[in-house]
């Protein structure tokens, strides 16, 4: 189904045994009605939650096959995260793509990516501080990092996304298939003054909740630039994690609420060879600031960890795709698969990772090779995607 191919970079703003024991129901939250546009304080709602979908021009994409392939290698003269690379066929088109980790129908290896938390204590023009160290603790206990039963295994959340997604491949094939996230280094807190023109703090009305709105082309610079300073090894993933604070886009405070995204940047080593660095930046959150959508704590970080396990470059396109559930991307054709998904969470030991989309899905493949023929984790979808 997959042919051995390639594909390339930058975005925005993620299976187990043969047989399955003490696997264990989810309770499953799905909001009642699609997320839409609101003002704060209207039952708690803030404004559309969604990702930051980014998109450039890639390094990468005129490099000879033979040096693609060779990228996760130490022969490689670029360096970043391992990935591996293929391909499907949808309506007579061919559309490469990249993933995190090993290719599960070629390799039956454990892949382990070094992970750092990078804490964001902002401080606001009116004095507010929203401080994500105090999140630290709570997301190192999440399913994001520690082995949780799940439908497809006791496994890392993303793992579980992963191995339930290629399960006709995994549970013939390559039983002891993982993409895990290695025990996070913890970084010191990195404290950011928001300039009072970039960013503002409001207290919704009805959970009094301070909440914190920011510009994201100026925060996205600042992790930039702390990226560099903090020489983060480009084979690792970093996340920036903040408290109770969003972005909005191209200056309007109205455009909120991406509450998370993943980036890649490619710079120069001191020896002039290239690195591209992945990043992700998400809200650790509290109850009730979208209202009745069940976004909270660890929501934005699953959300980003899925999109970035399948698009970790970003620029991994399919079909294109709606979404009733999340109208506020319109119509894409990015493989970001917690987008068509928004603000469905599975309640998961006490905490909301996201529901997400499966390859087949964006494929618009019939039936769906995925864990119990499924197009979504938590089944949300039952049938492929739609083109628009």
């Amino acid at each position: 189904m997959y042919t051995k191919k390639w594909w390339m970079f930058l975005a925005l703003g993620s299976l187990v045994c043969i047989v399955l024991a003490g696997v264990v129901a989810l309770n499953i939250s799905v909001p009642l009605v699609p997320a839409r546009a609101s003002t704060a304080g209207n039952g708690g709602m803030i404004g559309v939650p969604r990702s930051w979908e980014r998109q450039a021009p890639s390094l990468l994409q005129h490099m000879p096959p033979s040096l693609r392939a060779n990228l996760a290698s130490s022969r490689s003269p670029i360096t970043t995260i391992p990935f591996w690379s293929s391909s499907f066929t949808a309506n007579g088109t061919t559309y490469p793509f990249q993933m995190v980790g090993t290719d599960p129908a070629l390799n039956l290896k454990k892949t382990r990516i070094k992970t750092e938390i990078i804490p964001l204590k902002l401080t606001f023009a009116n004095g507010v501080t929203l401080d994500g160290t105090s999140k630290v603790r709570a997301t190192l206990k999440s399913p994001i990092f520690k082995d949780t039963t799940f439908a497809s295994g006791k496994v890392q959340f993303g793992d579980a996304m992963q191995r339930a997604q290629f399960w006709n491949i995994v549970s013939t094939k390559s039983p002891n298939y993982h993409v895990i996230l290695s025990k996070p280094h913890i970084l010191p807190t990195i404290s950011l003054t928001v300039p009072g023109d970039l960013g503002q703090v409001s207290t919704d009305p009805s959970t009094g909740t301070q909440i914190g709105l920011v510009d994201n082309t100026w925060l996205d610079g600042q992790l930039q630039t702390l990226l560099a300073q903090l020489q983060i090894d480009p084979r690792s993933l970093p996340i920036f994690l903040d408290y109770n604070t969003f972005l909005y886009q191209d200056g309007d405070a109205n455009t909120c609420c991406i509450f998370g995204y993943h980036n890649a940047i490619t710079t120069q080593e001191g020896n002039g060879l290239s690195q591209i660095q992945t990043y992700i930046f998400a809200a650790y959150n509290d109850p009730n600031i979208f209202g009745s959508l069940p976004i909270e704590d660890i929501n934005a970080l699953s959300h980003e960890v899925a999109d970035w396990y399948s698009n970790p470059f970003g620029d991994n396109l399919v079909p294109s795709w709606q979404s009733d559930l999340a109208p506020q991307y319109g119509c894409s054709n990015a493989l970001e698969a917690g987008d068509p998904l928004t603000g469905v969470a599975m309640t998961v030991n006490g905490y909301h990772p996201q529901d997400v989309a499966f390859l087949p899905w964006f494929a618009q493949q019939a039936p769906s090779a995925s864990f119990n023929g499924q197009y979504t984790y938590a089944n949300t979808y039952t049938t492929p995607a739609q083109s628009c």
